[in-house]
């Protein structure tokens, strides 16, 4: 279908006046061969236009439907690649921007996770990209299967992923990113042994009157903290104890 539709698409001024000259062509002719295969004695009934208009217009009817289709099912498949990411089929940066702060507008709490994978780049080194990418698909289904409908996941950089639970607490925050922090299974593409990735995950309670940048920021410097202490664990910025800075959850 898409090599017939790249036949029809017209790529000068010059090729569209002979396609509408060759599809007018075409409705004339039908309309002869209609008169001469189909003929009546009384050619102004009304069941000789009914006739006329189901033989004659049919095909071009059908033509232009099926055309309709095919076009509406590539900006719909056009407009899932915009907004997902290609390698791990979870929302891109922008898309997860846009519902998490959709959801930030609506939900009474919150909490914003930003995960990133422990040595991922041990792995690309060691294994090739291909090992890599495998270990992300794998990543980003345990994403999947872990959150619920509502909760808004996403790709945000190579090997970094966002959260953002809405209506909920720090304690559920908690039970869910312990499963990103115990070894996360996926295939080598050298047909070795199975290998594992750890997440660390940097976590902040949403506050109505703070953007979603503003919050990713503090969670990333959560991250950075979770990395700099052992990694595959979860630790939460507050700054409800600015004393501390830091509260560590594990």
């Amino acid at each position: 279908m898409e090599k017939f539709m790249r036949m029809l698409e017209p790529r000068s001024a010059v090729a569209v006046v002979f396609r509408i000259v060759l599809f007018t062509g075409l409705i004339a002719l039908t309309n002869v061969g209609f008169s001469i295969l189909y003929p009546f004695e009384n050619r102004y009934s009304l069941l000789y236009y009914v006739v006329q208009v189901v033989v004659v217009g049919g095909p071009f009817v059908a033509f232009f439907f099926v055309m309709m289709m095919f076009q509406i099912r590539l900006q719909r498949h056009l407009s899932r690649l915009s907004r997902k990411d290609g390698l791990t089929g979870l929302n891109n940066r922008n898309t997860f921007m846009e519902l998490a702060e959709r959801r930030h507008r609506t939900s009474l709490s919150g909490i914003l996770l930003l995960l990133d994978a422990d040595h991922f780049k041990r792995i690309n080194d060691n294994y090739g990209h291909q090992t890599g990418d495998n270990c992300l698909q794998s990543i980003a289904y345990t994403l999947r299967r872990s959150l619920r409908e509502h909760d808004v996941v996403g790709r945000i950089g190579g090997e970094e992923f966002a959260i953002y639970l809405s209506n909920t607490t720090l304690v559920h925050a908690r039970a869910i990113a312990e499963r990103f922090t115990q070894p996360i299974t996926f295939k080598s593409a050298l047909d070795q042994a199975p290998l594992s990735v750890t997440l660390s995950v940097g976590a902040i309670e949403t506050a109505p009157d703070m953007t979603l940048s503003e919050m990713l920021g503090l969670a990333d410097r959560g991250l950075y903290h979770a990395k700099a202490t052992g990694r595959a664990k979860m630790v939460v910025w507050s700054e409800q104890q600015p004393e501390q800075k830091l509260a560590i959850a594990h």
